[in-house]
């Protein structure tokens, strides 16, 4: 059902317009003045307005300015019907004003039925697409709830699983067979990659939701850095990959949420790790420059192929791209890592070349 007002000062006029364009599924409303039609609008659900130029008191340019001025009827159409001669500042006048179509007096009834018709189907494809927008939102809360619940729920029995493992290993290998001993290991790290998983599902629940909630704090960039190269020196070290800074002498504070921005640090180096070979450089850079900073991590890993880089900082994408030793990835990380960045007012990017290498970067507010 459409609801069309028809707003002219001759009555004459409105019933004409009225039967010109009655079918069935529309309802009409006919105003004589600016604020007759004002009213009308903000009480009933309008699909269209066909608005006079020239009436007494408010004439339709005034109209349609106050209408559009109010979140309530902004979002209206109107076509303005005018006798005033096609006068290109008239016209122009009108479409700032915010009409989106102009009839010109005497009117051309097929004309001015197409028009009319065109423009409602507009409407309708607009509140269809509206309508599942809302539903597609409203589905996507319940999903991120419902991941939220199967994490949080997931998430003890996985972390008892890995302190009996880690207790196991520590006070009763010996007592295991060759075999035994490397499901054991075997268990360890599966869990601790489910944990991981469930932890980056929590956080995309969150994000989705728009529940990333930051905590920032003056907080020392360098420090930072040279903290997360401590947490992956051990892999680095296991795959004789060296890790090396290159940071300015003065002192870079940021105003962060440490914890989010160590994750994010975290992402990146440990991708540098596990897709590099043995023997290889990883690079942890840090610039300030006038208003930012900009962090480097700069690997010598197989680099990304350059169709592929679109799949980057998307959640659950992956590239053809293997780890050098069967690591695990969740497809999550660089997407979460997008997100912390940006949620901090920063930007995050990547380069890569095949062959050569890759360097991910992304730059904070000073």
């Amino acid at each position: 059902m459409n609801n069309i007002l028809i707003v002219d000062d001759r009555e004459e006029n409105l019933f004409s317009l009225e039967n010109m364009l009655e079918t069935e599924g529309r309802t009409f409303f006919k105003a004589q003045s600016g604020n007759e039609a004002l009213k009308i609008s903000l009480k009933e659900d309008l699909s269209l307005i066909l608005m006079d130029v020239q009436m007494p008191e408010m004439d339709g340019f005034e109209t349609v300015e106050i209408l559009k001025s109010n979140p309530k009827t902004s979002k209206i159409p109107v076509i303005f019907v005018t006798a005033i001669s096609k006068d290109t500042k008239y016209v122009i006048k009108g479409f700032n004003e915010g009409a989106i179509d102009y009839l010109f007096k005497p009117l051309d009834v097929e004309i001015t039925r197409a028009k009319v018709s065109a423009i409602l189907l507009m409407v309708n494809q607009q509140k269809e697409l509206e309508a599942k927008n809302a539903e597609l939102a409203r589905l996507n809360q319940e999903k991120n709830y419902l991941l939220g619940m199967a994490a949080h729920d997931l998430r003890n029995p996985l972390g008892n699983i890995l302190i009996l493992s880690d207790f196991i290993m520590e006070g009763g290998m010996e007592n295991l067979s060759g075999p035994h001993q490397e499901f054991m290991t075997m268990i360890k790290q599966s869990t601790k990659y489910m944990i991981g998983l469930i932890n980056n599902i929590l956080d995309v629940s969150k994000i989705e939701s728009g529940k990333l909630e930051l905590k920032p704090i003056k907080t020392d960039l360098k420090k930072l850095i040279a903290d997360n190269m401590g947490l992956n020196l051990y892999l680095a070290n296991k795959k004789n990959i060296a890790i090396e800074l290159e940071m300015p002498a003065e002192e870079v504070y940021v105003l962060v949420d440490s914890a989010y921005m160590q994750q994010v640090l975290n992402n990146l180096v440990s991708n540098a790790v596990k897709f590099s070979e043995g023997s290889t450089k990883i690079t942890i850079g840090l610039e300030k420059l006038e208003d930012h900073c900009q962090v480097s991590v700069i690997d010598q890993g197989p680099g990304i192929p350059e169709n592929e880089l679109g799949k980057l900082f998307k959640f659950f994408s992956r590239t053809s791209v293997q780890s050098t030793q069967g690591e695990h990835s969740t497809g999550l990380g660089l997407a979460i890592s997008r997100k912390i960045v940006e949620a901090h007012g920063g930007a995050i990017s990547v380069e890569s070349a095949k062959g050569i290498g890759s360097i991910f970067s992304f730059t904070l507010l000073l």
